[in-house]
């Protein structure tokens, strides 16, 4: 954990679906040091209950912290996906959602391509930021890491459509995704600039503003926070 954890990283375990297997992976997983699990083929806002249970009895037999420990849930049915809100609030321990492309596409009967993707992947970004959840995700198949460019460009436009990170299967998609989802220099000049005029216009009395010809009212301002606050968490 400590290896894992160094630099200050989060440390997620992915724990199996099966019964056995799963009281197998937690009775490994809820331990100290350990930030968050990954719960594979979510399917219903009971089964995270469940799961949820089930640690907290770990957490008190380890003197651990109650509910420190918080929950990724993969969407991986088509059955999950009528859920989703059930999902994205079915404890305090959630955190995070995303779609499991490869494991979705094959429950379907077809191949993990943008087409099929697109919509359980907007699905799982509306439901996660309704419910106040981290999005993680893009539009394509987590599997392809060898064609950087590719990947590099699907996490781009992941993050246009407002994901907020990745999940990563392979050491090589991790700067990727990191330079992919955190602000660019422009974006933080333009953020700097947008606080900055808002500040100004507080002091007029004013809620809405202009800056270099663009009318900027509340939702733009806090799209300005969310950047400084994200470049400052990096």
């Amino acid at each position: 954990m400590a290896k894992v954890g160094r630099k200050g990283a989060s440390v997620l375990v992915r724990v199996n679906r099966g019964l056995h297997a799963l009281a197998a992976d937690l009775d490994a997983a809820v331990v100290a040091g350990v930030d968050a699990l990954v719960l594979s083929k979510t399917d219903s806002a009971e089964w995270v209950s469940e799961i949820a249970n089930a640690v907290s009895e770990f957490e008190r037999e380890r003197n651990l912290a109650l509910g420190r420990i918080r929950f990724l849930a993969q969407i991986e049915t088509p059955g999950a996906l009528q859920k989703l809100a059930a999902i994205a609030s079915a404890h305090p321990r959630m955190v995070a959602m995303a779609l499991g492309p490869e494991d979705f596409s094959a429950a379907v009967g077809g191949a993990p391509e943008f087409d099929l993707l697109l919509t359980p992947n907007l699905s799982v970004l509306f439901a996660a930021r309704a419910a106040g959840l981290l999005p993680l995700g893009f539009i394509g198949s987590i599997g392809e890491f060898s064609d950087t460019d590719k990947l590099r460009e699907a996490a781009a436009h992941a993050r246009r459509l407002g994901f907020a990170g990745a999940l990563a299967i392979h050491p090589a998609q991790v700067a990727i995704f990191n330079e992919a989802f955190s602000p660019s220099a422009q974006e933080l000049e333009w953020a700097r600039r947008v606080v900055a005029a808002e500040n100004d216009a507080a002091t007029r009395g004013l809620s809405a503003f202009s800056l270099n010809g663009k009318m900027i009212d509340p939702p733009v301002v806090r799209r300005a926070h969310e950047i400084l606050a994200l470049a400052s968490s990096n």
